[in-house]
């Protein structure tokens, strides 16, 4: 009975974990994160990488912008999107934004990209 508890809490965090990274990426391309950061939080241009930091850390930064204690021409360019945004929406963006981070034991767009191109990087 306990393990059936425990199994069934268990598939009921990851399903809301789940829920909430779906929920980042909505609001990540709707907010239009990807301008600055990339499609993939890869970082674009000048603007840093935000893909793999941690939750705690998006959301940190997210809650400085909002409420004007991280100050600096690209902070304050980052102001009126945190300040649009509720808490559960930075946690859903800080969830979508971490899990981006995380190890692919194969990339296959990356393969592809090389077999088409006719190089090998062993990806």
């Amino acid at each position: 009975m306990k393990k059936a508890l425990l199994l069934s809490i268990t598939a009921i965090y990851l399903l809301a974990q789940d829920s909430n990274v779906t929920q980042g990426e909505q609001l990540y391309t709707k907010n239009g994160c990807y301008g600055c950061h990339g499609s993939k939080a890869e970082g674009a241009n000048s603007f840093p990488k935000l893909a793999g930091k941690s939750e705690s850390y998006i959301i940190k930064r997210l809650h400085g912008y909002k409420n004007g204690t991280i100050h600096s021409n690209r902070a304050d360019m980052m102001t009126p999107f945190a300040k649009a945004l509720n808490e559960n929406e930075i946690k859903a963006i800080a969830q979508y934004i971490h899990s981006l981070g995380k190890k692919k034991l194969f990339d296959e767009e990356r393969y592809f990209q090389d077999y088409e191109l006719g190089t090998s990087s062993g990806s």
